[in-house]
Order: C-alpha cells, then sequence, then structure tokens
C-alpha cells in the first residue's frame, strides 16, 4: 500500500500487508508524499503515477524497498486517476490536471514512456477501474472540476477497447458513483463501495454486460480504498466513510458466491 491519506494528510508511508496472516510492516518510503494517485506493476516494478499533494503532480515514482525514485514524468500533472495492468501495459485513466478533466487513456509498457491510446467516452475523475480481457472498464466517477463537490457524480459504466482505442458506454448504475472499487472474479466484473452524493455505501454489484446486478454489501460502508485481487479473492484496503475526516484501518477480502 503505496501513500494515500494518513491524519488528513498526504503520506509517503509504504506498507507491506501479508492477508493471510493480517499482519502489516513498513516497507520503505516514497520519494513524494501523495495521495489520489494510480498504481501499477510495470516493467517489473511498483509505480505510482500522479496524484495530488499541495498541487497536482506529474510524477512517476518507482517503488523499491531500498529507497523510492522519481524515475518519469506523465505528459501532465494528473491527480484523482485510476490505472490498470494488461499484459505488462499499464493504462490510466480519468483523472484531472489541476484545472480541467482529462478524457486520454494513456498507456506505457516501461513506466517512463507514455502514449494517448484512446479517449473516455466522458472524462471522469475518481472512477473506479478494472480489465477484463481487452477491455477497461471505468466505472462511475464524477465530471465536477471542485473535489469536494457532491454534484457531477455519474452512473456510467464506460468499456475501452484496448485493440482499437475506443469507449463505449455499456451500462448505467443503478444510481450514480464515485470514488468505489472494481476488481475481476471468476471471470465476472463488480463494483463495490464509494459514495453517491456525500453518501458512503457499502453495495457491491455485477456487472454484466448491459445489465448491473446488485451482488452482496460489503461490512460496512467504504469509499476510496485501495484495491488489488489475489487469486478467487479481491482485497479492500483501508478508505474512507464519511470522507478524509473518518478514514478506515480495516482490510476487506470480497470472494464471488453463486
Amino acid at each position: 500500500m503505496l501513500g494515500g491519506l494518513a491524519g488528513g494528510s498526504s503520506t509517503a508511508s509504504v506498507l507491506s500487508i501479508d492477508p493471510v496472516a493480517g499482519t502489516v510492516r513498513h516497507a520503505g518510503t516514497l520519494a513524494e508524499a501523495v495521495h489520489d494517485a494510480a498504481g501499477a506493476v510495470v516493467g517489473g516494478a511498483a509505480r505510482v503515477f500522479g496524484g495530488g499533494a499541495a498541487r497536482t503532480l506529474d510524477s512517476v515514482q518507482t517503488y523499491a524497498a531500498s529507497g523510492s525514485h522519481v524515475t518519469a514524468h506523465l505528459p501532465r500533472p494528473r491527480s484523482d486517476l485510476a490505472a490498470v495492468t494488461v499484459n505488462g501495459t499499464a493504462f490510466i485513466a480519468g483523472g484531472f490536471d489541476g484545472s480541467t478533466l482529462s478524457p486520454y487513456v494513456v498507456s506505457t509498457g516501461d513506466g517512463s514512456t507514455f502514449k494517448i491510446a484512446g479517449t473516455l467516452a466522458t472524462a471522469v475523475r475518481y472512477p473506479a477501474i478494472a480489465a477484463a480481457g481487452d477491455s477497461i472498464f471505468v466505472i462511475g466517477g464524477s465530471t465536477a472540476n471542485t473535489e469536494s463537490s457532491a454534484a457531477g457524480q455519474v452512473d456510467l459504466v464506460q468499456r475501452f477497447d484496448i485493440s482499437t482505442g475506443r469507449t463505449t458506454i455499456v451500462a448505467h448504475l443503478p444510481h450514480a458513483i464515485a470514488h468505489a472499487a472494481a476488481f475481476v472474479l471468476g471471470g465476472e466484473l463488480f463494483v463495490a463501495g464509494g459514495v453517491e452524493g456525500r453518501q458512503p455505501l457499502a453495495a457491491v454489484y455485477r456487472v454484466d454486460g448491459s445489465s448491473v446486478q446488485p451482488a452482496g454489501m460489503l461490512p460496512g460502508p467504504r469509499s476510496d480504498a485501495g484495491v488489488v485481487t489475489i487469486g478467487d479473492r479481491a482485497w479492500l484496503v483501508g478508505g474512507e466513510d464519511g470522507g478524509p475526516a473518518a478514514p478506515l484501518d480495516s482490510v476487506v477480502v470480497a470472494r464471488a458466491v453463486r
């Protein structure tokens, strides 16, 4: 778990979590304290893309236990973004450059050089993201230029086709959601938690083609969580229950049940 908010301020702390043993240990620090960033493993290393601190950043930080470094820069500053790795290539979608939302989906195969892979149908910040096959799903998010605004949230499920660079809106959630987490289990796409307006959510939905169906509940409301899939489980790490003043220190595991 790299960076984020701790006590309402950006942190450079890196934590290593053993979900089986339920233990957490300190595993180093980032070169720059940052929150609202995106992370992905690309080029054999963990990278942290952009994010916010006192300003919106364009830095790409490469994590190493011996010392993390800024090793590259995004084409433009970007925070509130999301990233996912497909076949060794990281795709970055959504986000805000400090004045406008970015519609561009940017890709990198080495964490240092970037190209525009396509554009979103609707530019958003704070979306959930997950990949299935040659498709990347960008779910929900906000179109507001003001971070604290509860307006502008969307119910969209956007599908980005890696092979064509085209994005289509394939489904609509039951209501607008931002700050949620998305993951794929057993070949199925799920979106969990987030906020509607300012209300934190616990609902989990399954996205199947153009259909979105209820799929369960988290133990409690949770937004802005880190998420990673290991085997047949998805782990939601930290997050908030009502904004930065209500951070969570727990780890939740989700498993698909038929």
